[in-house]
C-alpha cells in the first residue's frame, strides 16, 4: 500500500490567464471559488465520482481547500495562505506511477476540474509532465493508519454487502434441516456472485 499527499497552490482571480478546461467548457471561475462548488456537488451526486469508486485499488481518495493553518501551539502561530492551496491525499495498491497513469487516462476531465486553477498544472495528459507536477507537489506521508491493509474500499463494501445479505440466513439456519438449508444457501451464493 501506498500514500501520497499533494498541496498545490491555487491561483487567485487576477492570475487565471490559462483558465480551467473540462472536456469542451473553459471554466470561467477562479478555483478558490469554484473548487468548493465542484465539492459540494459531487459529495451531493455520488454518480459523478462513481468511476473514481470504481477504481477498486485506491482505498482512499480526498480533495480539501486550505486557506490557513490551525494554531498547534509555540513557537507557531496560526497562519493564513496568501493564495488558497489544495490539499489531496490517497492511498493505493500498486505503483506510484500505475496509479497516477490511471486517474490520468480514466479521469482526465476530474484531474482537470479539480488541479486546472493550481499554480504549474500541465493537464492530466501527456502524464510525464502531471507526474513531475505531482512529484513537486507532493509531501511524503510519514505514516497513515489503514484498518485493511489487504483490502481495498470495494472489497471492504463487497465484505459489508455480502454480511448484510448473509444475515438473513444466519438467523433461520438453526431451524432450517439440511435440505432447506443447501438450497437456501445456494441460493444466496448465486444472488451474491458480485460481491465474491
Amino acid at each position: 500500500m501506498i500514500a501520497i499527499t499533494v498541496f498545490s497552490t491555487i491561483r487567485p482571480l487576477r492570475m487565471q490567464l490559462k483558465l480551467p478546461v473540462v472536456g469542451d467548457v473553459v471554466l470561467p471561475i477562479p478555483g478558490r471559488l469554484f473548487l468548493p462548488i465542484l465539492f459540494a456537488v459531487t459529495a451531493a451526486r455520488p454518480k459523478l465520482t462513481e468511476t473514481l469508486r470504481e477504481l477498486s485499488f485506491i482505498h482512499f481518495a480526498r480533495w480539501s481547500l486550505i486557506r490557513r493553518l490551525p494554531y498547534n501551539g509555540p513557537p507557531q502561530r496560526k497562519r493564513r495562505f496568501r493564495y488558497a492551496h489544495m490539499y489531496f491525499e490517497s492511498n493505493f495498491n500498486g505503483g506510484w506511477e500505475e496509479y497516477i497513469d490511471a486517474f490520468s487516462h480514466i479521469l482526465t476531465d476530474g484531474m482537470t476540474a479539480f488541479w486546472g486553477s493550481s499554480f504549474g498544472f500541465p493537464k492530466p495528459l501527456p502524464t510525464a509532465p502531471f507526474k513531475t507536477y505531482i512529484q513537486r507537489n507532493e509531501t511524503e506521508a510519514s505514516h497513515y493508519y489503514c484498518a485493511y491493509p489487504e483490502a481495498t474500499t470495494t472489497m471492504v463494501l463487497r465484505a459489508l454487502e455480502l454480511d448484510g445479505r448473509l444475515a438473513p440466513l444466519r438467523g433461520r439456519a438453526a431451524q432450517m434441516d439440511p435440505e432447506a438449508f443447501a438450497a437456501a444457501y445456494e441460493r444466496l451464493l448465486t444472488d451474491v456472485q458480485g460481491c465474491l
